[in-house]
C-alpha cells in the first residue's frame, strides 16, 4: 500500500473522531460502495458521498455524535488494507456507552477508497480482503 494512501487513511480516521466529515468523506470516490455493519438493524449498502452522508446521519440517530472509530493495527495488501478499530460511542436513546471491535476493510483504486465493508470478527474481514495472518 503506497504511504500517500496510508497517510490519507490516518487522516480520515482522525477528521473522522473530531466531526470533521466532510474531509473524512474526501478519501472516498465519488462512486464508493459503503456497506454497513451486517449485525446492525436495517443493513445496506450505501452508494457515493451522498450514501456516506445517509450512514452517518444513520450512524448518528443511534450513537449520537461522539462516535468514534479509534485505529489500532492495519494489516495491508495490494489496493486493500484491514484497519483495526475500537468502536466507541453512547446509545443516543439509552445513553449506554458501547465499546467494541470493529475491523474495516478498504479497497483502493487512483488514491481513493471504493469499497469499504465492516465486519465483528477480524478472520471475516481478512477473508473479505484476500488477506491472511
Amino acid at each position: 500500500m503506497p504511504r500517500a494512501e496510508m497517510d490519507m487513511l490516518r487522516a480520515g480516521f482522525a477528521a473522522f473522531n473530531r466531526g470533521d466529515y466532510e474531509s473524512w468523506i474526501a478519501a472516498y470516490d465519488e462512486d464508493v460502495e459503503f456497506h454497513d455493519l451486517a449485525e446492525t438493524p436495517d443493513t445496506r449498502l450505501f452508494r457515493g458521498h451522498d450514501g456516506i452522508r445517509a450512514w452517518l446521519t444513520k450512524l448518528q440517530e443511534a450513537w449520537g455524535e461522539g462516535f468514534r472509530f479509534e485505529p489500532r493495527s492495519f494489516t495491508e495488501g495490494d489496493g486493500v488494507v484491514v484497519v483495526d478499530t475500537h468502536a466507541i460511542g453512547t446509545g443516543a436513546g439509552s445513553g449506554l456507552p458501547i465499546e467494541m471491535p470493529v475491523y474495516i476493510v478498504l479497497r483502493f483504486r487512483n488514491h481513493k477508497v471504493v469499497w469499504t465493508k465492516p465486519f465483528m470478527e477480524r478472520a471475516d474481514a481478512l477473508q473479505a480482503a484476500g488477506l491472511q495472518e
